[in-house]
């Protein structure tokens, strides 16, 4: 009897082990399924297959994963929709931090969206993980020291990457490290360290930051020839022909600069910023009335008229040169394509400081500020600047000392750009305003190493 009951109670134990292996069978059927209909019928992946979904490979998952959200905010910055594009771009870098080519993508789109301390918070991470990538390297400090981040990227020169600085990609830094140099503390300084690394005077990828400190040192025709050279055997680097285009004009050989315009035309046929260098340097070479220079502006708005980026380009440049019609023009063409036109209205009013017409200028600034958020600091940072220059030119102190000081308001997330504005206020010798932001500055740092 006892005997019976054992082999029932062995048998019973036996069908429950077969249904509870049925029944864990079937949940990892479903979840399998179900996790792989999601992913590629709803979330439309195609980059993760069924055997990594079985086989519970979370990593290879989630880098097919982010294969398509870089996709898709790739697709999304191209159709302007940049909420969409950051939701994207970020969840991209999330699931697959060490895909290279990933981030340095969502870095541009933050830059572009002028998100500028995002992007180098992005790609410094990326250095933290991946330090030797070249093309990590090269846009990280690229992106430092044209944004007034000097002292940011010497300190990581000098701390994290000192002992890279003899590694393979030495000369690299190295390069870095001489044009952060020049932009803080100047030629002499730049031509001191060049010295000590005399090798970086034959590396082709060096020659722009050489040519820089020998422009800055004064040997400026020998800067435009090493200038030149790097332009013939690198034509696929358009900063380089905007560069030069500038020293040629500079030193007066206008016809050179304009040829070399021409030449990045032809480099760059879908793209409208060597355009826009063209009409600048045919307006120096002749004037902005010749019909040269005209039929180059009907030109460019023809082809890129339906762009807004390169409409606020060309009024960029319109601004800077005081061409108050064609600012007014190009307005009058956005104005009916776009309904955002406060970046243009800044232009209108560089146009009209530059011609001193300045109670037209200040009236624009104060009508584009009243319908300014004030959550958009990127924004900010530039109608204060130009509130701050309007003010000084008319005389009017304690409004260049109050929009300096709410200028402050907006950078104090932003310490770098707040010394790089100060610099600026230095040259144009706006005392109120170098005040503030020098004491603003000193707060904030003060706040920091607490």
């Amino acid at each position: 009897m006892i005997t019976n009951t054992r082999s029932s109670r062995r048998l019973d134990g036996r069908r429950l082990l077969k249904a509870g292996a049925v029944v864990l069978v079937l949940l990892y059927g479903m979840y399998v399924t179900t996790g792989y209909v999601w992913l590629h019928y709803v979330l439309k992946n195609d980059h993760v297959s069924f055997s990594e979904v079985a086989l519970f490979r979370l990593r290879e998952v989630r880098r097919g994963m982010a294969v398509e959200q870089f996709a898709a905010g790739k697709s999304a910055w191209d159709a302007g929709k940049y909420q969409a594009a950051y939701l994207a771009f970020i969840s991209g870098v999330r699931n697959d931090p060490d895909n290279v080519a990933g981030r340095l993508t969502a870095a541009s789109f933050l830059g572009a969206a002028g998100a500028v301390n995002l992007e180098i918070n992005l790609l410094e991470d990326g250095l933290r993980r991946i330090p030797d990538d070249q093309k990590l390297i090269e846009q990280t400090f690229t992106l430092l020291t044209t944004t007034g981040r000097d002292r940011r990227a010497l300190d990581l020169l000098h701390k994290e990457y000192a002992s890279k600085l003899s590694g393979p990609n030495g000369a690299l830094l190295r390069t870095s490290e001489i044009l952060a140099t020049l932009n803080t503390d100047g030629a002499a300084a730049a031509e001191v360290l060049l010295e000590k690394h005399p090798d970086l005077k034959n590396r082709p990828e060096s020659a722009p930051v050489v040519a820089r400190v020998m422009w800055e040192t004064r040997d400026r025709l020998a800067a435009i020839e090493l200038l030149a050279a790097y332009v013939q055997s690198h034509p696929a680097v358009f900063a380089s022909y905007a560069q030069l285009a500038d020293w040629q004009a500079t030193v007066g050989r206008a016809d050179d600069a304009v040829q070399t315009a021409q030449r990045a035309c032809a480099q760059f046929r879908e793209d409208f910023a060597p355009r826009d260098l063209l009409i600048q340097m045919l307006a120096a070479s002749q004037t902005f009335e010749s019909q040269a220079c005209q039929n180059a502006v009907e030109s460019y708005l023809r082809d890129f008229g339906g762009r807004s980026e390169a409409l606020a380009m060309l009024a960029s440049l319109a601004g800077r040169q005081g061409w108050v019609t064609l600012v007014r023009t190009l307005y009058a063409v956005a104005a009916s394509r776009q309904p955002n036109l406060a970046v243009l209205a800044l232009s209108y009013s560089d146009a009209l400081a530059r011609v001193s017409q300045l109670s037209d200028a200040q009236r624009v600034l104060t009508e584009v500020e009243a319908q300014t958020d004030d959550a958009n600091a990127a924004f900010l940072r530039l109608l204060r600047q130009r509130q701050v220059e309007v003010a000084a030119a008319r005389g009017d102190h304690d409004g260049a000392r109050e929009y300096a000081r709410r200028l402050a308001a907006a950078l104090r997330s932003d310490p770098d750009g707040m010394e790089t504005l100060r610099r600026r206020f230095v040259q144009e010798k706006i005392p109120e305003a170098v005040a503030e932001l020098a004491t603003a500055s000193s707060a904030v740092k003060a706040v920091a190493s607490k």
